[in-house]
């Protein structure tokens, strides 16, 4: 069963209107509640006119972890971008302070439509696709951290990032079954997740800003329950 979370923490959010127009910022803080697991976390911006995903990319956060970023558009004729300023491990990596233009291959000029205003404003789905638990919690070595775990893990405030240990567990397996997962020491996706909006214009001096839309799976007793494995590949192809 789903619900809307009263208490704004969920498996799933949602952010209702991002807007990147006539000089607005929208700013977009996530957080992962769960000071015991770290997070595979979808994020998915869609335009406003069709619901195209115009750039997706995966978060995997630290137990405890805030991770933030600013969507803006550099000029009034061209995309919408992205730029963050944190470590914490993205696939594919986002650099801190480098912007990461919104994507139009899947939008159309049919019928008069303006492609870059298209990325500028529209919604997100943010949402736990897997769980990183601290041990390995399968077979042997239970009491030990698992590879992508310490890859993920914040050390003196930075993740190492390790590229073969993150692409072994989320970039190049496709997890189908619990058992291929649990081989890469992802568990069933918890609640945990929690996180704000900001639409900001410096200039004009006006601030919106919100909670974002919190939805939770629980189990028939009422409590909260655990989602299924929805972690494919990262993949660089297009399809039609």
């Amino acid at each position: 069963v789903l619900e809307v979370a009263p208490g704004g923490v969920g498996h799933m959010l949602l952010v209702p209107y991002f807007n990147a127009q006539n000089g607005n910022a929208t700013i977009i803080s996530l957080t992962n509640t769960d000071t015991g697991n770290g997070k595979v976390v979808k994020v998915r911006f869609r335009g406003a006119s069709n619901s195209d995903d115009i750039l997706d990319f995966t978060v995997l956060m630290s137990p405890g972890d805030v991770w933030n970023a600013t969507v803006t558009a550099p000029t009034a004729t061209s995309p919408a971008q992205i730029v963050t300023s944190d470590r914490t491990c993205t696939l594919p990596q986002l650099s801190p302070g480098v912007a990461q233009p919104f994507v139009t291959a899947r939008l159309t000029s049919k019928g008069g439509n303006d492609i870059p205003n298209n990325t500028r404003e529209g919604y997100v789905e943010i949402f736990n696709m897997a769980d990183i638990p601290s041990t390995l919690v399968y077979g042997a070595g239970a009491n030990a951290n698992s590879a992508l775990y310490t890859a993920i893990k914040h050390v003196n405030g930075v993740p190492p990032c390790t590229a073969a240990a993150i692409n072994a567990a989320i970039l190049t397996t496709n997890h189908t079954a619990e058992a291929t997962a649990a081989a890469q020491c992802l568990a069933t996706p918890q609640t945990g997740l929690f996180g704000n909006w900001t639409i900001i214009n410096v200039p004009q001096t006006t601030t919106y800003s919100g909670p974002m839309v919190a939805v939770r799976a629980l189990t028939a007793g009422g409590a909260n329950g655990r989602g299924n494995f929805v972690v494919f590949p990262q993949s660089a192809t297009q399809y039609p």
